[in-house]
């Protein structure tokens, strides 16, 4: 096994990468919790509505997220960024104004739009910034900081709703995304335009997505799907169950532990290989689904946030590295935008279709058949990668200049020795 070269990490331009995604990342996942119950309580809108508000959210960064990499190539990194940032920053405060559950879902569209853009460059910046040979723990640590936010946003918006309103939700919401887009001058970013204005209309299928790594992507695709579950309605199901402050510390929670898992998880995964932490942390995620179909307590639910923190925390940071190391690091914003559209793609799918289950089957029955639902995502990873994983991690341990397909990996062992 070869040495690891210990490069730094810690630099201005990472660091603050990471501070401007935390309050940029905050209002997102606040509001994926928020907003059911706000249309449910205080509008008094369908469950069908209330999950169509984060549907249509993840469906517009589904249908824009893509488009990064022409909008950077076009106007520039730096001019996509602050954009697309001052877009988002117009959405929330968009929130304050209206009532009108149509005219919240068109802001949530448009919300979309924008943070798709700003999270995919953003996050791309990151990944360039963390050394080659620290990219498991580098991309672990920015993907930390959006686990933070998602704990974060939920606890302090579910406690202003309840002590004051959610008018002040979306003005908190605002403030932050604010201070986010200030922060933005201050990393180095490339400012130069990289294609013809022309090439904005081009939509071939290379500009848009990075084939090779889209199967590994179909398994973030997929664990989203049984995430949505918990992300879209785990307050909603907890208010049902009348288990006080649950919801609030439940995102608490689930953070802490994901937070904790992969302080170790990353340089576990650069050292060893992504099936010793992927295996364990797709059971763990089967694990806290069930407890949580079968909660009837705080305690249990808190338990069942810690399983699922552990198994989705681990899961979501190593295949975005996994993916990141199977293609060429000039194409890091399209591996991205590829990745993330895969995720986000699978937590509106999820949303919507959970969400319109939910008022047949019921919230605990829905977390139940999301167990072996997880279990089969694990089957499939297994097929798609885990079986010529260590193969993977002797020949690519270090992101090369040519992209690696990881669908074609068992010939290329075979013929030199590996397996």
């Amino acid at each position: 096994m070869q040495p690891l070269i210990k490069e730094p990490l810690w630099t201005k331009n990472y660091n603050i990468t990471i501070l401007a995604m935390l309050l940029i990342f905050v209002p997102y996942s606040l509001y994926l919790p928020i907003l059911p119950l706000y249309i449910v309580e205080d509008l008094q809108g369908s469950m069908q509505i209330a999950g169509l508000s984060n549907a249509v959210f993840l469906l517009a960064s589904v249908l824009f997220r893509t488009q990064t990499a022409r909008l950077e190539n076009v106007f520039g990194t730096k001019m996509t960024i602050k954009a697309s940032c001052f877009m988002f920053l117009i959405a929330n405060g968009l929130l304050m104004f209206t009532t009108n559950l149509y005219a919240i879902l068109g802001i949530r569209f448009f919300g979309g739009i924008c943070f798709a853009t700003i999270n995919t460059a953003i996050m791309a910046l990151g990944c360039q910034f963390a050394p080659d040979s620290r990219k498991g723990e580098g991309i672990s640590y920015l993907t930390t900081v959006i686990t933070a936010g998602s704990a974060i946003g939920p606890f302090i918006g579910l406690y202003i709703a309840h002590e004051l309103n959610y008018n002040a939700v979306f003005i908190f919401c605002t403030v932050l995304t604010f201070l986010g887009f200030i922060l933005l001058p201050f990393i180095d970013m490339n400012s130069e335009k990289t294609a013809e204005k022309s090439s904005l209309y081009s939509f071939t299928l290379q500009d848009i997505l990075e084939m090779p790594v889209i199967p590994i992507c179909i398994v973030t695709l997929l664990t989203s799907i049984a995430y949505s579950g918990v992300l879209s309605f785990v307050a909603v199901y907890a208010n049902q169950l009348h288990i006080i402050n649950a919801s609030s510390y439940y995102f608490v929670v689930m953070a802490m532990f994901s937070l904790l898992i992969r302080l170790v998880s990353g340089k576990i995964l650069d050292r060893f290989g992504a099936n010793i932490v992927l295996y364990p942390c797709f059971l763990f995620l089967a694990i806290g689904l069930l407890i949580l179909s079968y909660t009837s307590g705080f305690f249990s639910m808190m338990v069942s946030a810690a399983f699922i923190g552990i198994g989705y925390g681990v899961i979501v940071p190593t295949i975005q590295t996994l993916a990141l190391k199977a293609s060429s690091p000039k194409r890091v914003s399209i591996v991205t935008a590829t990745y993330f559209t895969c995720l986000d793609l699978g937590l509106a799918t999820g949303a919507y279709l959970l969400g319109a289950m939910a008022p047949l089957l019921g919230y605990s029955m829905i977390y139940l058949i999301l167990v072996p639902f997880t279990l089969c995502i694990l089957v499939l990873y297994y097929f798609i990668y885990g079986r010529n994983a260590n193969a993977v991690h002797k020949t690519n341990l270090y992101p090369t200049a040519q992209p690696l397909n990881i669908t074609d990996l068992s010939n290329k062992t075979q013929k030199s020795g590996n397996l």
